[in-house]
């Protein structure tokens, strides 16, 4: 099977096979596709190659007072009152929507008609115009087949009827020296067969450019079909867990709601002390489900643009200390020590403190969870020049390898090595995070090692921070 069989096969195209003597596609269609739009493209240099070939053509008659004298008057009716006039018709035909369908035809005329004034001007010269007039037919056969884009098989049929007609004058109408003929002959003959193989050429070259625009606009368009899949099937996706995350909620809240029933023995005690234990850790667990339903319901509400804050004045110092009373007791079980260096005057932002808290306590699971006993996390303020705020955690954990950084707030990733494997997550925590700081017009980058910590920077722009009045009341109470 040929390639562009196998092309057509995949895209659904015409046969791009072409004879490789009459340079047209084995499909009808596809010729006719390829025709159309290569005559769009051809018929702007086809008009300016009509005029420049007028330019030329007339410009030529300056040769004929002083090579042809004898017949002056012949050449410019030649020149001006027959092949001028078809130059000019020709190009206000490529104007007219019906006739420019032909302008391969049209052109090839002209080029007949051309060629066939330089052979009437070789027939009726003297022995040395006709010595010296062959070089004309040169010249047309050089402009026809290498200036415009004309069809192959015209230039070669044209140029066949120069090639005999010229033979016949030079023959038996207005034969030259036999020694100047062998010469023109020569000449001729190579300037004619160099001009087919030129035009042969370009044509191929202009139908594989038509290929391989044609392979190119399948691939953008395919392109543009998987592109619109693959976001239906993302919406699908974030519909999908929104649709379960409500669906598994309710019955997660009756286990919780009972399970806490049953730990403070509300109705009554439950007889003995393990049933009280095994009480406890199912309500652990189904909070701990919960919290991860809850990760995947805002994700897939934040992928689909529908995760909408409730913004309102938040302290940020109160939502981190908050945040930590959270995760503090799981630090001290893990032998991790929390540093917070509380900054001298209290923070205040725009913002959504729900999703806000839950930043937080994520960035700060994350990096409790990752660092050995006797290691530490510390979480610090910066205001930055530009206004803005940061907020900065860095623990002594296992760290990430840099090549790996980008990797971490992809959804449900967690970057596998020998140190991290055994640590439990459904990587959903830092893409959430992303996606809220995105929403606060904020972001957050990571810097880390492997082996020698991360340092996770939370920030927000300037246009979030609200100017201080606890400073002015510090102030007052100072005075």
């Amino acid at each position: 099977m040929t390639i562009s069989k196998r092309i057509s096969e995949h895209f659904g195209f015409g046969d791009f096979t072409i004879n490789l003597f009459s340079l047209r596609f084995a499909d009808r269609d596809e010729e006719r596709r390829h025709n159309r739009t290569e005559l769009r493209k051809a018929l702007p240099v086809m008009r300016l190659a009509l005029v420049a070939g007028i330019i030329i053509y007339m410009a030529f008659g300056i040769l004929d007072y002083f090579s042809i004298p004898e017949i002056f008057t012949e050449a410019l009716i030649v020149r001006i009152g027959i092949v001028a006039p078809i130059f000019f018709v020709s190009i206000l035909l490529t104007f007219n929507s019906t006739a420019n369908r032909y302008a391969q035809s049209i052109f090839a005329f002209c080029m007949f008609s051309c060629g066939a004034g330089i052979l009437v001007m070789i027939a009726l010269a003297d022995a040395v115009g006709v010595s010296g007039y062959f070089a004309g037919i040169v010249i047309v056969l050089i402009y026809c087949c290498c200036i415009p884009p004309v069809r192959f098989l015209y230039a070669t049929f044209v140029i066949a009827i120069f090639i005999v007609a010229y033979q016949y004058i030079v023959f038996f109408v207005n034969p030259p020296p036999s020694d100047v003929l062998l010469q023109t002959e020569f000449f001729l003959v190579c300037s004619a067969l160099l001009s087919v193989f030129a035009s042969y050429i370009q044509e191929i070259a202009r139908r594989r450019d038509y290929v391989n625009m044609r392979l190119l606009e399948a691939e953008r368009s395919r392109s543009v079909e998987l592109a619109d899949k693959a976001q239906a099937a993302n919406h699908a996706k974030s519909e999908f867990l929104a649709i379960m995350s409500h669906e598994l909620r309710t019955p997660l809240n009756a286990i919780i709601g009972f399970s806490e029933i049953l730990e403070k023995e509300m109705f009554g005690p439950l007889g003995k002390d393990q049933y009280k234990e095994y009480s406890k850790d199912i309500n652990v667990s189904g909070q701990h489900l919960l919290s991860i339903i809850n990760d995947i319901l805002d994700l897939s509400k934040a992928e689909a643009g529908k995760l909408v804050l409730q913004e309102n004045p938040v302290s940020i110092v109160e939502i981190v200390n908050s945040t930590l009373r959270i995760v503090r007791d799981h630090a001290a079980e893990r032998g991790v020590r929390l540093a917070f260096d509380v900054p001298q005057h209290d923070n205040m932002l725009t913002g959504d403190p729900r999703l806000l808290a839950q930043v937080f306590l994520n960035l700060f699971s994350n990096a409790v969870k990752f660092t050995h006993k006797g290691g530490s996390v510390t979480i610090s303020f910066e205001n930055v020049e530009d206004g803005g705020l940061w907020v900065l955690i860095q623990d002594t954990g296992i760290g990430i390898d840099t090549k790996d950084l980008d990797k971490v707030f992809a959804p449900f990733v967690q970057i596998e090595s020998s140190m991290a494997r055994n640590y439990e997550g459904t990587g959903l925590g830092l893409p959430l995070t992303k996606n809220i700081m995105e929403l606060h017009s904020g972001g957050i980058t990571l810097s880390s090692r492997l082996g020698e910590g991360t340092t996770a920077i939370v920030k927000f722009p300037k246009e979030r921070v609200i100017t201080q009045s606890l400073d002015n009341s510090q102030k007052q109470a100072q005075g």
